[in-house]
């Protein structure tokens, strides 16, 4: 028994269920998602992490090709969550950026898990009889490779479409589905989450037009003042504080409710009073 957990504790293969011949193309697949030694390494470092993964893998012991996607999944889940925390833990890494590798090793953690208790099921299910696909194989394997790649790859070394030059759009054109997945974005950035999935196309920038508003716009220094109350204050003060420049007609008085008249009414015979008693 492979000692994990309490509640994932891996139970020894079921009785009768022989070795599994794992395929080199999945073998192949584990391996890439293993974090890679530099460059000029000697060749004994990377023997030994290939022979380090093959040493979980055989600790796994996967007797079918469910058992062997679930271990492959622990091994690639456990490399990526100790790479996460080793670059989270680098001297030159900066707290956003430690914050994000230690949330993708968490999420990874959870991934790992998963993958256990899916393998523990799988362990106890009982030996089936091995189906023969016939003819099936290589119909099928021909049939894809001549599809159409869905999306379309980049090639090998070139630019991904994601890092392409992103299109800008005027922010004016921004709708709500797009807003919403810009707040996300910036949440999840400010949390240290994971970003969302990158869409098809290059990325698309908003950004506020050469002779928009917003880009010449000031904060009017008056909005600092303490505000003392309209009662408080004369007309003239009110039109200083409020920043009023207008001063042609006033509309009808007639337009107004008339709760409305009287209270203009009202405020006209007391600005007269205190100009003819202040001169204000």
């Amino acid at each position: 028994m492979i000692k994990l957990t309490p509640d994932l504790d891996l139970a020894d293969p079921t009785p009768g269920k022989p070795p599994y011949a794992i395929p080199d193309h999945i073998l192949r697949a584990m391996l890439l998602t293993l974090a890679r030694p530099a460059a000029d390494a000697p060749e004994a470092t990377w023997t030994a992490i290939v022979e380090g993964a093959l040493k979980e893998l055989d600790t796994l012991d996967p007797r079918d090709a469910m058992e062997a996607m679930f271990a492959v999944q622990i091994i690639a889940a456990n490399a990526g969550m100790v790479d996460a925390l080793r670059i989270a833990f680098e001297t030159d890494t900066d707290a956003k950026h430690a914050l994000r590798q230690r949330a993708s090793a968490s999420a990874l953690a959870r991934a790992l898990a998963v993958a256990a208790r899916l393998l523990k099921e799988q362990r106890g299910r009982p030996a089936g009889e091995a189906r023969d696909w016939g003819d099936a194989v290589a119909g099928l394997a021909s049939g894809w490779r001549a599809a159409a790649p869905r999306p379309a790859e980049a090639l090998r070394g070139a630019k991904a479409a994601v890092d392409a030059e992103p299109i800008v759009r005027w922010i004016d054109e921004l709708n709500d589905a797009d807003l919403a997945v810009a707040v996300e974005e910036d949440r999840k950035e400010k949390a240290g989450e994971p970003p969302l999935p990158a869409g098809p196309g290059p990325k698309v920038v908003y950004r506020y037009k050469p002779d928009d508003y917003a880009r010449g716009w000031k904060p009017d220094p008056r909005a600092w003042r303490v505000y003392p109350g309209w009662e408080n204050m004369t007309l003239p003060q009110r039109r200083e504080f409020f920043g009023y420049t207008y001063d042609g007609p006033l509309g009808p008085i007639e337009a107004l409710s008339p709760a409305g008249q009287i209270a203009m009414l009202a405020d006209q015979a007391e600005e007269a009073a205190l100009v003819a008693e202040y001169g204000m």
